[in-house]
């Protein structure tokens, strides 16, 4: 499993909540709302601009800035995420903030620190983490380690650089991320020492990993997809894509940008698109090339017809979402996500659809062994016979 993923998404869903200004107004005080934010203490022998306070549960506890808010973690959906706060008075475009997160992996620091960087730079988030560009990393005690970067967060018409510094610590059956995105503006102004402060305060119980579990492939892409409405598509299905593939698949900067610049297409619901995206499809390029290199399709519209494995259905805040097995002549599997209703399309129908090649992931099959597929990202899809 790529643990990243979990990091990226986590650190995407707080970034784009943090960087509206609409769900800063909505950030609060009151702790007793988050089970894991249950216990706060100021502490009195600082000066009032260098003031900290202490988020505690029984599992962690850290310092962070006494000014800073608790985020409504029920906006965010996401049990990997155990604690946000925010800056709720922000100098620019961007609202300064620390998280914590925790997942099941039991790969090293480094490796974890290795696998966020090329998650990042990929472009996989969008216009929320661009040009990544790793300034350090450091091991430090106990297996853990200290990852800082910067990149470039775009808000509406403004773009920004941010420092990224994450602690991550491995802890028996699992690991956690303490995330802490200062604007670098805020950074080189005394942010740089609050976010050692923070660090350094960090401890976890020796109990702390007994609530840590790995997300089952399973899971509900409603959680996923909640607190989305304002996202266009292409964010959404960032979001989507680790849930449906187990944390196997990720969307490159080349498909979402080409979803931004069709958002008409998916999903194609109307005749005059539907008819738009049967034009666009390259017919020269089968599941073959696909499977041989996914690459120098990402921006390709192209066409899979066969067999319907499994269709299965999540009615979500921002509507029906279908994930759409097809095994095509060649007998190579096609998974679709498709953001919207299948209509009567069942399990055995023949079915075509049409949409972009995204990612290469693999699962577990019924025979033990491992089966490898496409993740498409579906404008259209329709009956056959």
């Amino acid at each position: 499993m790529k643990k990243s993923i979990v990091l990226m998404l986590s650190l995407f869903l707080v970034l784009t909540a943090c960087g509206s200004k609409e769900k800063e107004e909505k950030a609060t005080e009151a702790t007793s709302t988050a089970a894991t934010q249950e216990a706060t203490k100021e502490n009195s022998k600082t000066s009032d601009a260098d003031k900290m306070k202490t988020a505690e549960t029984p599992d962690f506890s850290f310092s962070y800035p006494a000014s800073w808010n608790a985020f409504d973690l029920n906006q965010l959906n996401q049990t990997a995420i155990k604690a946000a706060y925010v800056d709720p008075a922000p100098k620019v475009a961007f609202a300064d903030n620390v998280n914590l997160a925790a997942d099941g992996s039991t790969i090293t620091a480094k490796e974890t620190a290795d696998q966020a960087i090329a998650q990042y730079q990929s472009g996989a988030a969008g216009e929320a983490i661009k040009n990544y560009k790793k300034i350090s990393y450091t091991d430090t005690a106990n297996n853990s380690g200290v990852l800082v970067g910067e990149y470039t967060h775009a808000q509406g018409q403004a773009e920004l650089q941010v420092i990224l510094t994450q602690y991550i610590v491995p802890a028996g059956n699992g690991t956690y991320t303490f995330s802490i995105s200062y604007a670098k503006e805020s950074y080189d102004n005394g942010g740089k020492n609050r976010v050692q402060q923070m660090i350094d305060s960090f401890k976890l119980s020796s109990t702390a990993t007994s609530g840590i579990q790995s997300a089952p492939a399973s899971t509900d892409v409603s959680t996923a997809a909640a607190g989305s409405e304002q996202a266009n598509i292409a964010d959404i299905m960032v979001q989507l894509i680790p849930t449906v593939t187990d944390n196997g698949g990720e969307m490159t900067e080349k498909t979402y940008n080409y979803i931004i610049g069709h958002s008409d297409l998916f999903p194609a619901l109307t005749a005059e698109s539907k008819k738009k995206a049967k034009s666009l499809v390259d017919a020269s390029i089968t599941s073959r090339h696909l499977f041989k290199n996914v690459i120098p399709y990402l921006d390709k519209m192209v066409q899979v017809s066969g067999t319907v494995v499994e269709v299965q259905e999540e009615e979500t805040e921002i509507g029906t979402i279908a994930v759409i097995h097809v095994a095509d002549e060649n007998d190579n599997s096609i998974v679709g996500l498709y953001m919207n209703s299948t209509g009567d399309i069942l399990d055995g129908d023949e079915v075509t659809m049409r949409g972009l090649p995204t990612s290469l992931f693999s699962f577990d099959n019924v025979s033990g062994g491992t089966t490898n597929a496409v993740l498409m990202s579906v404008s259209t899809v329709q009956k056959t016979q």
